[in-house]
């Protein structure tokens, strides 16, 4: 761990302890599964090894988007839904460095990772929830 402290930007991987909550001033986050920050944490250490200009006030507004939407828009893919998140990305306030693929690709990611919880917030094991 301390090896990508020091490969990587260890201010933004410090702030990395800034909450998902906290990222967005919205009213619309859900419940936060007991596990999300943990793998928003990990999966933006894993994505900035691509991306070493990823921010985690960006990335952590992504993972926020994610939340926000995911009841909305999960299952959904296609040129429609990722039209209408961009829309709400590039209207964030303090307008995100990040560009949309890259926010697309973590709001996708943490789709991905939601829709694998139970409804208790659990992981499916086998496709079925306990």
């Amino acid at each position: 761990m301390e090896n990508l402290r020091s490969a990587y930007d260890s201010a933004s991987l410090e702030r990395a302890s800034q909450q998902v909550a906290a990222c967005l001033a919205s009213d619309e986050l859900p419940d936060i599964p007991e596990d999300f920050e943990a793998f928003s944490r990990q999966d933006f250490q894993r994505r900035i090894r691509l991306h070493p200009d990823l921010a985690w006030s960006d990335a952590c507004r992504a993972y926020a988007l994610a939340l926000a939407t995911h009841a909305s828009h999960a299952g959904r893919t296609g040129a429609e839904v990722d039209g209408e998140l961009e829309i709400r990305w590039d209207t964030l306030p303090n307008p995100p460095i990040s560009t949309w693929p890259v926010a697309r690709m973590l709001i996708h990611e943490a789709w991905r990772w939601l829709s694998q919880q139970g409804p208790d917030g659990a992981a499916r094991q086998n496709g079925q929830t306990d």
